[in-house]
């Protein structure tokens, strides 16, 4: 039977962090924004967004082969949630289904939306370098994807 160490649990627990983060943030901005029903609002994006994230994460845990090319992907809801969410969401683009309020609080909601998808797009990359250069030192190649 192998044993786990700290080293082995530190990835996970760092990207898991990570992805509770993004929830969360996600949670706060949905909350200022729409109130308590938002939450189970479909069309705010909070549930299904969580949900693949989550799987993305479990099938991270789980597959470590595919560990380069998920940790790519959650890095890329991040970044989504980062442009389209925090960024873009808020102006008053011409091509959006609705007009965004222009107001400190709206904009206060999407600081905190944007601040915690930080860790969710740098933590993957560097899990994924840290892995590489892990790889390099034990005469490995380093995983494709």
């Amino acid at each position: 039977m192998s044993s786990v160490t700290s080293a082995d649990r530190a990835p996970i627990l760092w990207l898991g962090s990570a992805v509770a983060c993004s929830g969360l943030g996600m949670a706060v901005h949905t909350v200022r924004e729409f109130g308590i029903p938002g939450v189970f609002a479909w069309e705010t994006g909070l549930a299904p967004v969580i949900f693949v994230q989550v799987a993305i994460f479990v099938l991270w845990w789980h597959a470590r082969s595919a560990r380069p090319t998920l940790g790519l992907v959650l890095a890329a809801t991040g970044l989504f949630l980062l442009v389209g969410g925090a960024i873009l969401s808020i102006l008053p683009l011409p091509f959006l289904p609705f007009a965004p309020a222009q107001t400190v609080n709206h904009y206060l909601s999407h600081v905190i939306l944007g601040i915690t998808q930080i860790p969710i797009v740098v933590i993957p990359l560097k899990l994924r370098r840290l892995e590489g250069l892990v790889d390099r030192s034990k005469g490995r190649e380093p995983t494709q994807g």
